[in-house]
């Protein structure tokens, strides 16, 4: 939980699978609708200032082990995806595993920022509540707001909430998708590492 703040409520996700027989979609029950937020790690150590959920994610790509059991799909080799999710909820991580994707969301309390810092994923995002401003390690900033979709590949970024306090009780929300990446290299090979402290470094 952030540090001063209030806790953000469970939220909810469904979770669907096949009938073993019919093929027909039904919803799953192998793990509860409820996901608890917990403290975003940026920087790690420090107090965190907001939190995030996980909402799902896989180890795999292209996604393995859909299967439900059947007479041709044992226990062992059905629902991979779903059993390596319900292990990631003993010590949930918002980033992706290796060579897989991670469901994320990501509250940000009123007056409060995640800190400057550079993941090596590649990042669909969509803002659900608020406004924000997306600061780069260049200086340029922009104003991104309910419904605005941004994508960030590889690249250091802080963000400040920006949200009104009448505006959702000042909670900034947003849905991130993480994906592994290649990494990014620069003139003379120089390689662009993930770095959860940046802000510190500028301190």
């Amino acid at each position: 939980m952030s540090v001063g703040q209030r806790q953000p409520e469970p939220l909810r996700r469904i979770i669907t699978t096949h009938d073993s027989t019919s093929g027909r979609a039904i919803f799953s029950d192998t793990v509860g609708e409820q996901v608890s937020f917990t403290g975003f790690p940026v920087p790690p150590g420090k107090p965190t200032t907001s939190d995030y959920a996980l909402a799902y994610n896989t180890s795999t790509f292209p996604v393995q082990g859909l299967s439900p059991v059947t007479s041709t799909t044992p226990e062992s080799k059905a629902n991979l995806d779903v059993k390596h999710y319900q292990s990631s909820l003993f010590d949930p991580s918002p980033l992706n595993p290796p060579n897989g994707t991670s469901c994320t969301i990501v509250e940000v309390p009123w007056g409060s920022g995640v800190p400057m810092h550079r993941t090596t994923t590649l990042d669909y995002g969509v803002i659900i509540d608020g406004t924000t401003e997306l600061v780069l390690d260049s200086g340029e900033k922009k104003i991104l707001k309910k419904g605005d979709v941004f994508v960030q590949r590889g690249t250091a970024h802080a963000w400040r909430n920006m949200t009104e306090k009448k505006d959702n009780s000042g909670v900034l929300r947003v849905f991130f998708v993480f994906q592994p990446i290649e990494q990014v290299r620069l003139e003379g090979g120089k390689v662009v590492d993930q770095d959860l402290n940046l802000s510190l470094h500028e301190a």
